[in-house]
């Protein structure tokens, strides 16, 4: 009886360990594949707690920085920049070799360029190029480096970066013809519209504002010196020093915001016309 109660206890240690062992495992490998699993269901958030928990019992696994890039890729899906890029910069640090380190970078630099940090967006490229990664990553920094160039109208720093990436001829002439882009001086419009309201707004391509500023202006000025004429200076100060110089001079100032307007107006159509030139590029076979 003795024999069989030690061998029923020995059992139960053995189960038990084997049971404990399992579970181990079990608990080390569930949030990163639950965390995966829930991205691809598009549940983000929760994904993002199943990634945490896993950092949080396991700070010291080797995949603690591939981890932290599947929780930026979360953040960045949920259009949590900050958080993203936060993420990305931590998964980058942890990166285990050049490679990796490399292709976390990029993906960081794809987010700052969706945020509009274009200068912080190109530092962490230079960073990859100059690591002289693999040639595919070369490449693609070549071409998001020249995309943060392209988004800031800096039509030949884009037209240097993808020298080595393509030499298509279309692309060229796109960019030729931004650079040799007729644009608006805002100083000139301004002038123009001080010495005669609404001139700027019409040397803009403005019309109807332009014609607006003339005839309102005019009329407050006509107002303004027939009151004075009649002797009623009182009226003839409170419409054209409160009334008139008011509309006056937001004649000149929006005669150089249209000015501004219509600038960015072109480069952006530029922008587009050779974005889309360079995704047909990427999607050529």
């Amino acid at each position: 009886m003795s024999k069989v109660l030690n061998k029923s206890i020995s059992l139960f240690f053995i189960s038990a360990s084997l049971f404990f062992s399992a579970f181990t495992a079990i608990a080390e490998v569930s949030p990163l594949f639950l965390g995966r699993h829930l991205t691809a269901q598009g549940s983000y958030d929760a994904a993002i707690t199943e990634y945490k928990r896993f950092l949080f019992f396991h700070p010291e696994d080797t995949r603690v920085g591939a981890v932290y890039y599947d929780i930026a890729l979360a953040y960045r899906a949920q259009g949590l920049w900050t958080e993203a890029v936060a993420a990305f910069r931590a998964a980058t640090h942890l990166a285990t070799d050049a490679e990796t380190k490399s292709e976390y970078q990029l993906e960081l630099a794809v987010t700052l360029v969706a945020v509009q940090d274009y200068d912080l967006a190109r530092l962490e490229l230079i960073k990859v190029t100059m690591r002289v990664p693999s040639a595919q990553l070369y490449r693609r920094a070549l071409f998001l480096q020249a995309v943060a160039y392209i988004y800031q109208f800096r039509w030949e720093e884009a037209r240097e970066s993808l020298r080595n990436y393509t030499t298509d001829e279309r692309l060229g002439m796109l960019f030729d013809a931004a650079t040799d882009m007729s644009l608006k001086s805002a100083r000139l419009a301004r002038v123009l519209s001080a010495i005669f309201p609404g001139a700027g707004q019409i040397y803009v391509g403005d019309w109807g504002d332009g014609l607006n500023a003339l005839l309102l202006n005019g009329a407050l000025g006509f107002l303004t010196i027939d009151a004075a004429l009649d002797g009623h200076y009182i009226d003839a100060a409170l419409w054209g020093g409160l009334i008139f110089w008011r509309y006056y001079r937001g004649n000149t100032y929006r005669a150089g915001h249209a000015a501004e307007q219509f600038n960015l107006q072109e480069s952006r159509r530029a922008a587009d016309a050779i974005l889309q030139r360079l995704q047909q590029i990427v999607g050529t076979p």
